[in-house]
């Protein structure tokens, strides 16, 4: 609890309310404003405050107790249509006092600086015009549209936004009493002010019958905006099924809309000509301009989530490039200003003479990265298609695709290519995020591409080499090329970090899944490098230079120095505000310990089969192969962008399940073979940092890593990072607390031969119960607001009191025994 300060000057609402006023001193709000959902406002009282007969309307309503919860009940009275109803129950929301100009302006910027790339559709000056006219007003507005699009931008940026989570913080809870003597919470979870707005934008859209009965530009950006919140917050229950399905109705949307269509007219199609001429004739030619802009800058943020989502196995896109006919989005400047310019269309690789942007370059680039993904998730080398062309020839998808990327960067304005001078020129004006997701994904496309002909545990290799296991490509590479792969794999991975870098310094990193993905891949390679040093010649990522000293001693020394560590405390300050990172930073810690007890188990072998003269390919067995069987039954988790699956988490946790013992064996090893097998360990000891391994199915299938004290959650800049005394890690889905040291049992490999299939068994049934006792305590909090689907197509509108925003407190995130509390009370 955060001890009350004296301050010297009251807010105006305790002033009027003569109530004393709990403030830190600074710009935010006071404790009383939060509870009562009041804008706090600083100022110096009159000389002579003037004397009112009877109280503003405002404050009456105030001091009679005017809660949302008394606001909403109104609301269930309305006997109308389901949709008017659901337009009312958004503007109600959107009236809240807390919501002022000034705070729209910073929810703006959030807004700019982490999803504006991938939904570039906001026409800001517009909307800002609405919201002054409203607040000029005090009239409500009857734009439905509208209200359904600043619920999306709250919904994806209110967990950024400090006095918003304080805000919702107190609305969710719903603490009742008096202001005096019910303080704020200091432990504040800033996902639940998102989901708060979440689900009721979810309740804004209308029953779902309703709902899907309805089409226009705004209900699609609302649905997207809905789609990429999801595709953040996937979980390791629930997968990323929500977005799946938000994205898929946007798109489906957006084509009966006709979005991608209108720039191409059919030759001879005369309705279309005249109804460009009824429109010209009938609105000024800069709105006409700005409506088809916003319409083209719809369907591409329809495109580029439908890439994202399409980003691994099994997982198909649903627009097809060559089906999009209108052109590409023109630059900020011309946005703004609502002016209609030539931009090329998305194949249009040249563009002499035309309007160009940093954001139509990402575009053109997400088209090939979804070439580049589907050729890793369909096989990569393994293709059956590509076993008869060596990737060197111009026949193999490897070689086109290679070809694509070196074009693309060859077309690239010089103003556009990565540099840190660029980075600061785009910065200077308000546009560094798309340039930092233009190259993130570039560079993702090159390690994504090149990877595929490294092996995945080069244990054997002296230096860069192509594939050890079948299929091997035919014939000879040109000299150093398997080298040259090798190093645009690490010199990629370098540029993310130095881009997140650079980011870090000013606070400016964009938190989209793009970039998460993007760190993670660079984390992955540059783990990879710690443990295979050989493989990154030219030291790209074993030559940086960073040092996390807020971490303990106790942390392995990979995760506290060099460009791993950079990633992990990046992926792990994500976490905060998308639950996917969390993922990602548990895979991270999860394939250091992988790596470390392979090598193990390759010396442990490796020098017992060598006076036995037989050939194993197993490479944890001693064998001469490169993991190609270690790598197949990761490759979901490894390679895809996210995991859309529930079973795709779980496939984490087969990362050691499998790992073979001297003990497997017909015969116990010799006196001679265990010396030989100390003196391995100590030899693989020298290639990767000494590390403890406890068995996967010992510890929780996703474990969240261990909170910090000194975790770097804030570089001290303020707002819009948070603080960490302010944002708890108690939403995570796992235990926090550090995982159990290793029993003899655990360490000895004879010992390990004993455990037979039974303790594997026990572990998975606990780890189911623990996840049902979980789930039917979540389960209800999770549709606390928004009921479930068999509530939006019957139409019902009248649930109880305690499945509406502001119910009971069985909606309350907080109480004793929480899902946090109870799973911190499991002993694994």
């Amino acid at each position: 609890m955060r001890p009350p300060m004296r301050s010297s000057i009251a807010c105006t609402h305790c002033r009027k309310s003569k109530i004393k006023c709990e403030n830190s001193g600074g710009n935010s709000p006071c404790d009383s404003c939060i509870k009562t959902g009041k804008e706090c406002v600083f100022k110096l009282p009159d000389p002579v405050p003037p004397k009112r007969s009877e109280p503003p309307t405002g404050v009456r309503q105030e001091r009679d107790g005017g809660s949302d919860r008394k606001k909403l009940k109104k609301i269930d009275d309305i006997s109308k249509a389901d949709n008017q109803r659901a337009s009312v129950y958004a503007e109600e929301v959107l009236s809240a006092p807390f919501l002022t100009e000034d705070l729209w302006e910073q929810v703006f910027d959030l807004y700019k600086l982490h999803f504006a790339p991938e939904l570039p559709f906001l026409h800001l000056p517009t909307i800002k015009e609405k919201l002054g006219r409203k607040f000029k007003t005090s009239q409500p507005d009857s734009d439905s549209d509208l209200n359904l699009v600043l619920l999306g931008v709250l919904t994806l940026t209110a967990r950024f936004h400090p006095d918003l989570v304080k805000y919702l913080a107190h609305i969710c809870n719903n603490q009742p009493g008096n202001a005096r003597t019910r303080p704020v919470q200091t432990q504040l979870d800033p996902t639940a002010a998102s989901e708060y707005y979440a689900d009721i934008l979810t309740m804004a859209l209308g029953p779902l019958r309703t709902s899907m009965k309805v089409a226009s530009v705004g209900r699609v950006a609302a649905l997207l905006m809905l789609g990429f919140y999801e595709w953040g917050q996937t979980s390791p229950k629930t997968g990323g099924l929500g977005a799946w399905m938000y994205g898929g109705a946007a798109i489906r949307m957006a084509q009966y809309l006709g979005l991608g269509f209108g720039d191409i007219p059919d030759a001879g199609d005369t309705q279309v000509k005249s109804a460009e001429l009824q429109r010209g004739s009938s609105c000024h030619q800069s709105q006409v301009a700005l409506d088809k802009e916003v319409r083209r800058r719809t369907m591409f943020s329809c495109f580029i989530l439908d890439r994202m989502l399409a980003g691994g196995k099994h997982r198909v896109s649903i627009i097809q490039a060559e089906d999009i006919q209108i052109q590409l989005p023109c630059s900020e400047d011309k946005f703004d200003l609502a002016m209609e310019v030539p931009t090329g269309f998305l194949k249009d690789r040249v563009r002499h003479g035309m309007d160009d942007s940093v954001l139509s370059r990402f575009i053109q680039l997400m088209d090939i990265w979804g070439d580049v993904s589907k050729f890793s998730s369909q096989g990569g080398r393994l293709n059956d298609k590509e076993k008869d062309h060596p990737p060197w020839t111009e026949g193999s998808t490897f070689y086109q695709l290679n070809k694509k990327l070196a074009a693309f960067d060859a077309e690239l304005p010089d103003t556009f290519t990565f540099s840190r001078s660029n980075y600061f020129k785009h910065e200077n004006h308000q546009a560094s995020s798309v340039y930092v997701l233009l190259h993130m994904l570039r560079c993702v496309c090159l390690i994504m591409l090149h990877r595929e002909y490294i092996p995945f545990v080069p244990v054997r290799c002296e230096r860069p080499e192509g594939p050890l296991d079948k299929p091997i490509p035919k014939g000879s590479p040109p000299e150093g090329f398997y080298i040259s792969s090798a190093e645009q794999v690490f010199k990629a991975a370098r540029e993310i970090v130095e881009l997140v870098e650079i980011c870090q310094r000013k606070d400016k990193l964009p938190q989209s899944t793009i970039v998460l993905f993007a760190v993670w891949t660079a984390g992955f390679c540059g783990l990879y490098a710690v443990h295979f040093p050989q493989m990154d010649i030219e030291k790209h990522m074993l030559d940086y230079d960073f040092e996390d000293t807020r971490q303990s001693a106790s942390r392995t020394e990979v995760f506290r120095r060099g460009s791993v560590a950079l990633t992990y405390v990046t992926l792990d300050k994500m976490s905060i505000w998308l639950k996917m990172a969390s993922t990602y930073v548990a895979l991270l810690r999860q394939m250091d310990k992988y790596f470390v007890k392979i090598k193990q188990d390759y010396y442990q072998f490796a020098t017992k089969n060598a006076g036995t003269g037989e050939t194993v390919l197993r490479v944890r067995e001693g064998g001469i192969g490169g993991g190609l069987e270690e790598y197949t039954p990761r490759i979901k988790p490894l390679k895809d962008f996210g995991l859309l699956h529930p079973e795709d988490h779980d496939s984490i946790d087969i990362l050691d399940r499998s790992s073979p013992t001297i003990g497997d064996r017909d015969h116990p090893p010799s006196g001679e073979t265990k010396a030989s097998n100390s003196h391995a360990a100590k030899k693989a000891s020298k290639s990767a940092p000494p590390s403890t391994f406890t068995a996967i199915n010992r510890t929780p299938i996703m474990p969240a890593p261990t909170p910090d004290a000194s975790s770097p959650y804030s570089n001290g800049a303020g707002y819009p990072t948070p603080h960490p005394e302010v944002y708890p890690e108690s939403w995570r889905y796992y235990s926090s607390a550090p995982p159990q040291q290793p029993t003899p049992a655990q360490t000895n490999p004879a010992s390990d031969a004993m455990v037979d299939s039974t303790t594997a068994i026990a572990a998975e049934a606990h780890d189911r119960a623990l996840w049902e006792c979980f789930f039917k305590k979540e389960a209800p909090r999770r549709i606390g607001t928004i009921g479930d689907l068999g509530f939006f197509s019957s139409g019902d509108l009248q649930p109880a009191a305690a499945d509406m925003p502001f119910g009971d407190s069985s909606y309350n995130p907080s109480l004793a025994d929480g899902s946090y509390q109870y799973l911190q009370q499991i002993e694994y």
